[in-house]
């Protein structure tokens, strides 16, 4: 486990960040896909994450990918609460979604097996539901003790289901995909996949936090000085997208071409980890938030 700060360590892969909040309880953010919890159960085993099981596992939205893992969370973890949005929690009472959630999952493991990433044995479970214990929204907080409270917030834009958590104590903001996905360390997807206009205030509203980390799911975490440049990459992504995807609306180019253009574009580099179809599904979305702009 990688220590962020004094009550926030981050296990998981190079693609999907785990991260535990320590104080008298654990609380652990994000439930990534199956092959990544598999690496945070190893972390568990190792004694690595303490003696004290997390008591609570955090849903930040319930894209396939932030939670697939849950099931084998919750089996590493048997006594842990599963919070989540309200919307969320709607999303993973819905068997049609969810089986298509475990069929991403299932493609998702045999790219990290690949890339040598894979943690042990594991079986890919694929339940018709995933229950939420409790449900968090905008104001909530969840006191760990010790001095450490996790506040919540809503973060739309990217999806309705989507939270965003700060620790006051150690200046952490956990974000999740508010603010797009790191195609490398200075290249972001914008994932505007709601809404254009409250994405850029998503980001603008959690920019607006002191923060000395800003724990993303996905790929490097940024620190210090770094955590402004992130920010400003991520709006400066999402308003290059929106404005290119604009003129070639404004000048006829058919939606298969469009398709074809941000997908050449956009899929290289980390991005790869998901199929062509997921990230195909992906910009048609942004064309279609786009063209509901103007």
């Amino acid at each position: 486990m990688q220590q962020l700060a004094g009550a926030v360590g981050r296990m998981g892969n190079r693609h999907f960040n785990f991260f535990l909040v320590r104080g008298t309880q654990a609380a652990l953010l994000e439930c990534g896909v199956t092959a990544a919890a598999a690496v945070v159960r190893q972390e568990w085993e190792r004694g690595e994450m303490g003696t004290t099981p997390p008591a609570y596992l955090v849903v930040m939205h319930a894209h396939f990918d932030h939670i697939c893992g849950l099931p084998l969370l919750r089996r590493t973890f048997p006594a842990a609460r599963v919070l989540a949005s309200e919307y969320a929690r709607k999303v993973m009472s819905r068997p049609h979604v969810l089986q298509g959630f475990w069929d991403q999952d299932a493609m998702m493991t045999e790219v990290l097996r690949q890339q040598g990433m894979v943690a042990g044995e594991f079986e890919l479970e694929r339940p018709e539901t995933l229950p939420v214990d409790e449900v968090l929204g905008e104001g909530s907080r969840l006191d760990l003790g010790d001095g450490r409270c996790l506040q919540f917030m809503h973060a739309p834009g990217h999806s309705p289901c989507g939270l965003a958590a700060y620790l006051p104590s150690e200046q952490v903001m956990f974000p999740s995909d508010a603010a797009g996905f790191q195609i490398s360390e200075r290249e972001i997807f914008p994932t505007y996949f709601q809404g254009y206009e409250m994405y850029l205030e998503t980001i603008r509203r959690l920019a607006s936090f002191p923060t000395r980390v800003v724990a993303v799911p996905h790929e490097t975490i940024w620190c210090g000085a770094e955590v402004e440049a992130f920010y400003q990459r991520a709006l400066a992504a999402a308003e290059h997208a929106h404005s290119w995807i604009r003129q070639m609306l404004e000048a006829g180019t058919d939606p298969e071409s469009m398709e074809e253009i941000l997908f050449e574009h956009y899929y290289r580099g980390d991005l790869r980890i998901y199929t062509p179809e997921n990230i195909r599904g992906c910009v048609r979305l942004l064309i279609t938030r786009t063209s509901e702009t103007l």
